[in-house]
């Protein structure tokens, strides 16, 4: 896909913030943003969450009025997110494990869309 995936601390600690109401939803959303901004990030891949899925949905609904996507720059921008397709494949009684099969694009984040969580 021309992507490098790179792992930080940062980016995995928020990837695994326990999300119990909108403003721990908001702080996660703005934390990534403003990770992928100081780190030149283009793209987020990973796992969400269903609240951060919602706002995926809440972003493409934003892009489509707005009938652009606009590429993320310095922070600004709409991020593209891909979620991973796993297929499992584990030995009869053994640990789960997985396999990636594809990323697949489940959609953008933006700043503007924070405006939702509020």
């Amino acid at each position: 896909m021309g992507y490098a995936l790179t792992v930080t601390p940062e980016g995995t600690a928020l990837g695994t913030m326990d999300l119990r109401d909108n403003g721990d939803v908001l702080a996660c959303v703005s934390g990534l943003l403003g990770h992928c901004a100081e780190t030149g990030v283009v793209a987020i891949f990973g796992v969400f969450a269903a609240p951060i899925l919602a706002q995926l949905a809440r972003t493409a609904e934003d892009i489509r009025q707005r009938g652009e996507c606009v590429e993320p720059k310095d922070g600004d921008g709409d991020y593209p997110c891909f979620a991973a397709w796993n297929v499992m494949r584990s030995v009869e009684g053994g640990k789960p494990t997985f396999e990636h099969r594809q990323w697949l694009g489940i959609g953008r984040l933006n700043q503007d869309s924070c405006r939702w969580i509020r």
